[in-house]
Parts: C-alpha cells; structure tokens; sequence
C-alpha cells in the first residue's frame, strides 16, 4: 500500500499529526463480493464508460483522418501507420476495463471475510484492517498481506492489493476529503470512495446505523459540495 500511503497519508509518516476532524461515524464490515462487483459497477459506469465515449470518439475522430489521408496521399505509409495506431489504441481503451474487472473477479474471494474499520470525519476516511483479523506467527515482526479498492490508468483494486502477495504490516489508509481529487458517492446500501478517478473504496452502510449514515451526508454534503453525489 505504499503508493496509497504517499498520495493519502498514514498514522506512521513520523510528523506531527494535524488536528482531528469531528468524527461522524466509525464501524466494522466485512469484505463481500457482491457488494464490491456492486459498487465496482456503478464506479466503472459513471468514471470509466463516461470517459471511454470520449475517448473513443477521439479514436474514431484519428481513424477517419487517417483513411482520408490514405485515400489522397501519394505515400500512404505514414497513413498507414497513424491508422493502425489508432486502432490499436481503441482497442486498448475497450479491453482496458473488461481486464480489470475481470483480475477484481479474481481476487474477490482472496479478500471474502476480511474485516475492516472506517472512520468519517469531517475533513477524511481513514479506512484500516482490523487488527483481531491479523494471524499471529512466531515471530511478531512478520509482516502481512494488506487491502484495498480501484480503474487503469493505474487502477488497482482490492483484489489487486491481494493478488500482489506483499507481506508487510498494514498502515491505516486516510484519504483526506478537502482534495479536489476525492469524490464520495452516497448510494442506497454504500458509501463508494473514489480518489482521482482510479482509487475505489466501497463501504457498506450495515457498518453504521441510520442515523450516523444521515450524519455522515447532512455534513459531507455541505463540507464537499458537488463532490459529494447522492443517488
């Protein structure tokens, strides 16, 4: 979670800590397929189909140009080449999605049962593996395997955090709410955190009650304005 750790933050950095948001809720939930494929969903069809139309009309845009170029150029090599560049690059943008769901598909039952804890604040998530879930060995300075949600460009996913392998001790993971990067969606049944597009936390709402769920967007929505998406 190394990456994740430098772009949110974590409780070990070695600084002085900031001054604490008002806390709005904290609660455990498990790791659970269905709601992950659930709210991996709704993630890919608002951030990653919505900007695939665009770029494929791009793609289509270049592939246009060069059919045209190849049809009046004396030397279609070149035109050649820009079309088979942007065929190739289509069919990138196309099978890019369908891949990472399909490794998230892989890894989900790696992460079943997981227990985690989050806690809102009013300035961040800190979202952490609950400690009573960690498998003690002999030697206690061993490390494990860690967590976490996310598209490509660079996405990763929880199941990307397990299939990695990686063996060392879980820092919690805070994403703070007053950067421009972080969206929160607030569905039915979930909380769905998204960092730069590419980051995806999913977070039931059986972790809180009701009435910390009505805290929690009663304060976030005014705090993140048209970052905060209820549906």
């Amino acid at each position: 979670m190394g990456i994740l750790n430098e772009m949110f933050g974590d409780g070990d950095s070695g600084q002085l800590p900031a001054p604490e948001g008002e806390l709005l809720a904290e609660g455990e939930y498990e790791s659970n397929a269905e709601e992950i494929l659930k709210g991996y969903k709704v993630y890919q069809k608002r951030y990653v189909f919505s900007s695939l139309i665009w770029k494929m009309l791009l793609v289509l845009l270049a592939v246009t140009s060069s059919v045209m170029m190849i049809m009046t150029s004396e030397d279609p090599i070149i035109p050649a080449m820009c079309l088979m560049i942007s065929v190739a690059v289509g069919i990138w943008f196309i099978t890019t999605p369908i891949s990472n769901r399909k490794k998230l598909m892989r890894g989900l039952d790696i992460m079943e049962e997981t227990r985690y804890k989050a806690e809102f604040y009013t300035d961040k998530i800190k979202i952490s593996t609950c400690m009573e879930d960690i498998v003690e060995t002999e030697n206690p300075d061993d490390n494990i395997s860690e967590h976490d949600v996310q598209d490509e460009q660079s996405e990763q996913t929880e199941a990307d955090m397990a299939l990695d392998g990686e063996k060392e001790e879980i820092p919690a993971t805070v994403i703070h709410l007053d950067s421009p990067i972080v969206d929160l969606i607030d569905k039915e049944d979930m909380f769905i955190l998204v960092v730069k597009k590419s980051y995806v936390f999913i977070i039931p709402k059986t972790a809180f009650g009701d009435d910390k769920c009505e805290k929690i967007r009663e304060k976030l929505s005014v705090i993140m304005g048209i970052r905060y998406k209820a549906y």
